[in-house]
């Protein structure tokens, strides 16, 4: 049976990526968390949770024997373990390091010693900082924070096992990805959520024009799977994973807060505040590339993927 290795499976692009593997494959699962985010009730309670094909080994990817461990027998790796607090890494960039960059070597080079044939690495935005509009892979990256540089570093191992070792690695930059299963996110969707859901007002930093491309986990979930699978035309690829489309932050809260007062709960007017030291204005990015060479089309428009994240946290989100 073709067994993957899904680091950061806990968490809430992993238990959604476990999810959508389940339902369109017959692959095997092996999830490596070192539950310091994700829980594992998180993978247990989704609704297609198979103990036969999911296999769970708690442990840190900083640790040459769980990772190890974990990939063995695999044929696929998807690493999403990381740090991904930006304040946390301008307070501690020696820890965000650590996970980040450390940590994904250690993933790499498990992954020699194993039949891989693909590596696919969690990255993002952040490592190009402030760059015109809209972002793509041509971009020369300028990080504004030592998470941002630490994914790019990540990036470039992906690249130097592919040239020096011939594994096949792809990096994908995540633009800002929502969904069902953020029980723990403080992304803006899922905290505005959670605030309407306990009765409070949410904040809007800023005038709320700034705009972002927001993302649902079925369509990163899809072009992850696309990615391990596909055939490239080298050794190393890079993406930009988005939809492509900009949205501002007050078409979020207008959309979202159609839906949810039609679902019976009470909206508030949002709050405004000073805008964030240091927040990017305008952020999204051309998916052309990911189109060409994945075949990567996302199909979950922002009214329903809202729809579908409220529904979630109505009927599943526990406190």
């Amino acid at each position: 049976m073709t067994r993957v290795l899904v680091t950061g499976g806990c968490g809430f692009i992993g238990v959604n990526l476990v999810s959508y593997l389940l339902d369109h494959s017959n692959w095997a699962i092996n999830v490596l968390d070192d539950l310091s985010e994700g829980k594992l009730e998180y993978l247990e309670r989704l609704e297609n949770y198979d103990t036969d094909r999911v296999d769970f080994f708690p442990g840190d990817v900083r640790d040459s024997t769980e990772v190890a461990t974990s990939i063995e027998g695999c044929q696929y790796v998807v690493h999403l373990a990381a740090k991904t607090d930006v304040i946390s890494s301008v307070n501690n960039p020696f820890e965000d390091a650590d996970v980040n960059i450390m940590g994904t070597i250690n993933v790499l080079e498990a992954a020699l010693g194993q039949d891989i044939k693909r590596f696919v690495f969690a990255s993002s935005a952040a490592p190009l900082g402030d760059q015109e509009q809209p972002v793509d892979e041509s971009k020369i990256p300028q990080p504004l924070s030592p998470y941002g540089a630490s994914k790019l570093a990540g990036e470039g191992y992906c690249s130097a096992y592919a040239g020096s070792h011939g594994l096949s690695t792809v990096a994908l930059r995540f633009s800002n990805v929502y969904g069902p299963n953020s029980w723990h996110k403080g992304s803006v969707v899922s905290l505005f959520i959670k605030q309407i859901i306990a009765g409070r007002t949410p904040v809007i930093y800023g005038n709320g024009k700034q705009t972002r491309d927001f993302v649902h986990t079925h369509d990163i979930s899809n072009a992850v799977y696309l990615s391990l699978t596909r055939d490239l035309p080298s050794t190393y690829q890079l993406f930009q994973l988005g939809t492509g489309t900009e949205t501002s932050v007050n078409q979020l809260y207008a959309i979202l807060g159609k839906y949810m007062e039609e679902e019976g709960f009470h909206v508030p007017r949002a709050i405004y505040a000073e805008a964030r030291a240091g927040e990017i204005f305008r952020s999204y990015c051309d998916i052309s590339r990911a189109a060409d060479i994945l075949g990567y089309h996302p199909v979950v428009d922002m009214e329903e993927g809202v729809a579908r994240t409220v529904d979630w946290f109505r009927d599943d989100y526990r406190p």
